[in-house]
C-alpha cells in the first residue's frame, strides 16, 4: 500500500513548478470566471488590463484585485502568530502550495510539488460514475451506453486524494468518492473526486513555509475548493462558492485566535469605490460612489450604473464549546452567527465579528499592515496606532469619549445596534469622496476561539455580484444585499451544510453515492420504478423532498430534464429520451439522494 501511494506521490514530484504559488486555474462556469492560486490567493491583478474575476463572462472590468485568508492567534507563550494574504511580493505573501506532515513541517520539493490547482466538472464526475455502474451491471450494455468508449480525465488521474504516509503526511488529502470501497483512491477501479457545485477548483497550502518571507507562521494546512454552479438563475450562476477545511497540523494550542479574509475590492476603476458591510448578512462590499465608473489606472471600468460587489461569510468557525446550546440575542457573536438557539449543544459558529478597511495610500494609522502586531490588530478592529475602530466619519477617532465599534460603514446593516455594544447609533455609510488615493481594501474577520492540535475547522464563504438596471450605485448595494439573501438560502441545501468539521469535505459525496436509495440514514424510503422504465417514471416522496428539485441526467452528466418535487407521487414522462443509463438527483433542504435509472 505505501508503494503504491509513493507511486502517485512521485507523479506530483515530476509535475514541480519552478516557483511557489504561481499555478492556477479558473472557475469558468455559470456566468463567471474566477481565477484560483495553489497558495490560496484569490484572482491576484495580474497585468495591466487583465481581469483574474470577470462578471458577468465577456464584461472586461473585474469587481476583485485580490483576496485571501488570514488566521492569527496566541501560542502558549502569548506570542502574536498571524498568516495572511496580500499581494504576491516579498513579505506579503505568508501561504505557499502543499501540506503539512501530521507534525507540522514539510520541503521546497514538496511545496513545488504542489504548485497546482486540479479543476474538475460534475459532468466529468457523473460520467466516470455512470460507466462504472453500468461496467459492474450485467443487464448493461457500454457498446450501447458508450459507444464512442471512454476514457479516465487526466484531473482524475492526477488527483492528490492520497498523501505520502512514508513521508509522515496525512493519508487522505483531496476528497473522493470510494467507488469501490476499499479504502484507496484509484480511478480505474471506479474511484473519483468528490467535488461541490458544477465544477470546482482544488489546492492545498499551508504557512509553515511563511518562514521563507520572515513570517512566524502557526503551522496551518488548507485545503481550498472554490466552486460555481452552471445555473439560469443569475443569483446563483454570477456567484463564486469557496470552501476552506483548515488544520492545525502543529502541537501549539492558539488561544484568542481569529480567521480573517482580506479582499481588495476593485469596482472597475480602484480610484472612485466606497466600501462597506451589512453585519446582518455578515457581507463586505464594495461600489461605486457615483453612477459612472471611468477607467483609470490601466483597468476598465463599468460604465454607467455600475454593480455592487462583496463576500458573505455563510459557515463561519465554531465557538468554542461550552455543553451549552447558547441563546440567541443582541449582542455578539449571539445576533449574526449560526446554530444560536436551535436546540443545539456546541454547533454555534461565528458570523462577521469585525470589518475594517484600510487604504493603499494615506494616513500611516490606516495603510496595510508591515507586521505581525498590526495585522494580529486589524483582526481585532484596532488601528495600526493602537486604536480601536470608532464609529462615525472615517472609523479613526482620537477622542476618548468617541464609541468604539466593530464594524466601518455598516449602513442600515445593524438594526440592533451589536456593533456598538447596544449603544443606538444613526446609520452611517461612507460619503466623503478622497480621488486617487484611498483605494479602499477591507479585512472581515470572526473570533476569538480556541484552535487546538489537530483540530479541523470548515468555513464556507461566497462571492456575490449585483448591478441594479437604474437608481444609482445605492440600488445595486440594495440588489445586492437580496442576492446575499437568495445565495444563504441556496447553500443551506448543499450536503456540507451541517456536516461536522472532520466530514465537510466528504460530505459533498453525498451528491456521488452509489448505494441503493433508500440507504440514507433518518428518512423514509425513496421509491423509483419501474426500472428499466419506457414511457413514465414514477416515485413516492418523502415528506421533507416536497418542494425540492428532481433532476435527471444522461451518462455525459447533461441535465435532460428536472421538475419540482411534488408531495407524495410523482410522475416523469420519459417516452422521448433516448434508450440508456440515466442518473437522477432529488434534492431538498439538507438531504440528497441519487440514483440510476435505465430507460429501455
Amino acid at each position: 500500500m505505501i508503494a503504491r501511494y509513493a507511486i502517485l506521490f512521485s507523479f506530483f514530484i515530476a509535475a514541480m513548478h519552478t516557483a511557489h504559488g504561481q499555478a492556477y486555474s479558473e472557475l469558468d462556469i455559470g456566468d463567471v470566471r474566477a481565477r484560483f492560486f495553489s497558495n490560496g490567493r484569490v484572482a491576484g491583478g495580474g497585468s495591466t488590463g487583465s481581469s483574474q474575476y470577470e462578471v458577468p463572462i465577456g464584461e472586461p472590468a473585474s469587481p476583485l484585485y485580490v483576496g485571501g485568508l488570514w488566521i492569527g492567534g496566541q501560542d502558549a507563550d502569548g506570542g502574536l502568530r498571524v498568516s495572511r494574504t496580500l499581494y504576491d511580493s516579498f513579505g506579503t505573501m505568508h501561504f505557499f502550495p502543499g501540506p503539512l506532515t501530521l507534525t507540522g513541517t514539510t520541503d521546497a520539493a514538496t511545496s513545488m510539488a504542489y504548485d497546482q490547482v486540479w479543476r474538475v466538472s460534475r459532468a466529468e464526475v457523473d460520467a466516470h460514475h455512470a460507466y462504472y455502474l453500468c461496467l459492474n451491471d450485467p443487464g448493461c450494455d457500454l457498446s450501447i451506453q458508450f459507444p464512442n468508449g471512454y476514457t479516465i480525465p487526466a484531473s482524475f488521474t492526477a488527483w492528490p486524494a492520497m498523501g505520502d504516509i512514508a513521508a509522515g503526511y496525512d493519508l487522505h488529502l483531496a476528497p473522493f468518492h470510494d467507488f469501490d470501497q476499499d479504502g484507496n483512491y484509484d480511478p480505474a477501479d471506479g474511484d473519483a473526486p468528490c467535488i461541490m457545485g458544477d465544477q470546482a477548483l482544488f489546492s492545498i497550502f499551508n504557512d509553515y513555509l511563511g518562514s521563507m518571507n520572515g513570517n512566524t507562521g502557526l503551522g496551518i494546512e488548507v485545503h481550498q475548493m472554490p466552486f460555481a454552479f452552471n445555473s439560469t438563475d443569475p443569483a446563483i450562476g454570477q456567484t463564486v462558492f469557496v470552501s476552506y477545511r483548515l488544520i492545525n497540523r502543529s502541537t501549539q494550542t492558539y488561544t484568542n485566535s481569529l480567521l480573517g479574509f482580506f479582499n481588495d475590492f476593485d469596482i472597475g476603476c480602484a480610484n472612485d469605490d466606497f466600501i462597506g458591510c451589512d453585519p446582518s448578512r455578515n457581507l463586505a462590499y464594495a461600489y461605486n460612489w457615483d453612477g459612472m465608473d471611468e477607467n483609470c489606472l490601466g483597468s476598465v471600468g463599468y460604465g454607467l450604473q455600475p454593480p455592487a460587489f462583496g463576500m458573505t461569510i455563510l459557515k463561519g468557525p465554531l465557538v468554542d464549546a461550552n455543553d451549552l446550546d447558547d441563546d440567541a440575542s443582541d449582542l455578539l457573536p449571539n445576533w449574526n452567527g449560526h446554530g444560536f438557539g436551535d436546540g443545539i449543544v456546541d454547533n454555534e459558529r461565528y458570523g462577521l465579528s469585525h470589518f475594517i478597511y484600510f487604504n493603499r495610500d494615506g494616513a500611516a494609522c490606516c495603510n496595510d499592515p508591515s507586521n505581525t502586531s498590526q495585522s494580529y490588530g486589524y483582526l481585532r478592529g484596532i488601528w495600526k496606532d493602537g486604536l480601536t475602530m470608532t464609529y462615525g466619519g472615517d472609523g479613526h477617532d482620537i477622542d476618548p469619549d468617541a464609541i468604539t465599534c466593530a464594524f466601518m460603514y455598516p449602513g442600515d446593516g445593524d438594526p440592533v445596534n451589536a456593533g456598538t455594544g447596544g449603544q443606538v447609533q444613526a446609520p452611517w455609510s461612507e460619503t466623503v469622496q478622497t480621488p486617487a488615493t484611498p483605494d479602499r481594501r477591507g479585512l472581515m474577520s470572526m473570533g476569538t476561539f480556541t484552535l487546538e492540535p489537530g483540530e479541523n475547522m470548515h468555513l464556507l464563504f461566497a462571492y456575490v455580484y449585483a448591478r441594479a438596471a437604474s437608481g444609482g450605485p445605492e440600488a445595486s448595494v440594495a440588489a445586492l444585499r437580496t442576492r446575499v439573501d437568495s445565495v444563504r438560502a441556496f447553500a443551506e441545501t448543499l450536503p456540507v451544510w451541517n456536516a461536522s468539521e472532520t466530514q465537510a469535505f466528504s460530505n459533498g459525496c453525498a451528491d456521488y453515492t452509489s448505494v441503493s436509495v433508500g440507504e440514507v440514514q433518518g428518512t423514509q424510503p425513496f421509491a423509483v420504478f419501474p426500472v428499466p422504465v419506457s414511457d413514465v417514471l414514477h416515485f413516492q416522496a418523502p415528506s421533507g423532498f416536497a418542494g425540492g428539485s428532481f433532476t435527471l441526467r444522461d451518462a455525459t452528466g447533461r441535465t435532460v430534464l428536472q421538475q419540482r418535487i411534488m408531495p407524495d407521487r410523482n410522475s416523469i414522462y420519459v417516452s422521448d429520451l433516448a434508450k440508456g443509463v440515466y442518473l437522477f438527483e432529488a434534492v431538498a433542504r439538507d438531504t440528497r439522494f441519487t440514483g440510476r435509472i435505465v430507460k429501455e
